[in-house]
């Protein structure tokens, strides 16, 4: 994550935190039930990034070796490095990052 926005992160972090509110008995239920819509809605989002980045990167970097028998460019691969173990950005695991991002997400919903 570039530096500028972990930084924006950290600092809205410690200025507002909308869960502590909605945990909170004086917030009432209705915020607890916007609270969790909007967590589950976030989770949905994240849902739909996982198939995306599967159909258009994963399972394209996966027919490597057959673009490359047949002279094909292979962008998925080119913009990785690698021809398995497709790594992110910041150079995690890509599928298995998405997945725990998404699960920590569902994870913040008041129950």
């Amino acid at each position: 994550m570039p530096g500028g926005h972990r930084r924006f992160l950290e600092m809205i972090k410690d200025v507002a935190n909308i869960r502590d509110y909605a945990l909170t008995s004086a917030s009432g239920e209705e915020i607890t039930i916007a609270y969790n819509d909007a967590v589950m809605s976030l989770g949905r989002l994240r849902d739909a990034h996982i198939r995306l980045v599967t159909r258009y990167i994963v399972t394209p970097a996966r027919k490597s070796s057959a673009n490359a028998a047949t002279g094909g460019l292979n962008l998925a691969v080119i913009s990785t490095g690698k021809k398995d173990g497709l790594s992110g950005t910041g150079g995690t695991q890509l599928i298995p990052f998405l997945k725990q991002s998404r699960d920590e997400t569902k994870n913040t919903a008041i129950h």
